[in-house]
């Protein structure tokens, strides 16, 4: 893929499931990668799995907690003092709640949510989005949303809310941050199979599977690919998009 080379890409999530993918898949097209998240343990592995592959990019690893807004902003510092700048930021850290009625949804689950997957993202966005301004040349964010924006599932209210409230504010970005030439794109994975899928009964695994039309799980390295194009030079004029792969979850 041309238009990646030597980008600067930010990556918070990036240690496990589509965040790692998508570290690994920037770093394979020559990106210089800051993997951000709470585990460093395997963000240690996603570093070492860089570089004992022949990528032609580099990944370093920056703990970072996205509840934390100093950690955020230090991580950002920590990227472009290591890199020298910064032309994309993804915003795809995230957390879960057990399938439960509304009735039966404690407010503990729903803050925890609110502030890790909406205002954590609010505030990854916004402090790349400072630095991408002051730098003057454009650049792109990217979060990562859910198919229950297109298709709410029963009993995860919390998460429903916090990815719906996220993909409304990337398409007010795309306009709001187009004068500086700075891309706002969006992806809608379906049910992926990532370490998170541990949260959930095998019933509402199946239950998932069975209403996408396709009858299968999403892989990680396929949304990667469609998110390393999206960033990349190879898309210009790509903002305000809405990037799905999830085996026809939302179109039925």
């Amino acid at each position: 893929m041309k238009g990646l080379a030597g980008k600067v890409v930010a990556v918070t999530g990036g240690e496990t499931g589509i965040g790692r993918a998508i570290v690994l898949r920037c770093a394979a097209e020559g990106a210089l990668v800051t993997a951000a998240g709470i585990q460093t343990d395997q963000l240690d592995e996603v570093v070492a799995l860089a570089e004992a592959s022949p990528s032609p990019g580099r990944v370093i690893a920056v703990p970072t907690d996205v509840r934390e807004r100093a950690q955020i902003d230090a991580m950002f510092a920590q990227t472009v003092a290591e890199f020298g700048r910064l032309d994309a930021a993804i915003a795809n850290a995230a957390t879960f709640n057990p399938a439960t009625p509304l009735i039966d949804t404690d407010m503990a689950d729903w803050h925890r949510i609110i502030a890790v997957n909406l205002t954590g993202a609010f505030e990854t966005l916004q402090a790349a989005a400072r630095i991408l301004i002051d730098q003057g040349d454009g650049g792109s964010l990217l979060a990562t949303t859910s198919s229950t924006v297109g298709r709410p599932s029963v009993g995860v209210l919390p998460y429903v809310a916090s990815k719906g409230g996220l993909a409304l504010m990337m398409r007010a970005l795309a306009i709001e941050l187009a004068p500086h030439h700075i891309r706002c794109n969006t992806i809608m994975p379906g049910l992926t199979r990532t370490p998170a899928l541990d949260n959930y009964s095998q019933e509402y695994i199946d239950t998932a599977i069975a209403a996408a039309p396709m009858g299968a799980l999403v892989e990680p390295d396929e949304l990667a690919g469609l998110v390393a194009f999206a960033i990349s030079d190879e898309a210009p004029h790509m903002t305000g998009t809405v990037l799905k792969i999830d085996a026809g979850r939302t179109s039925a």
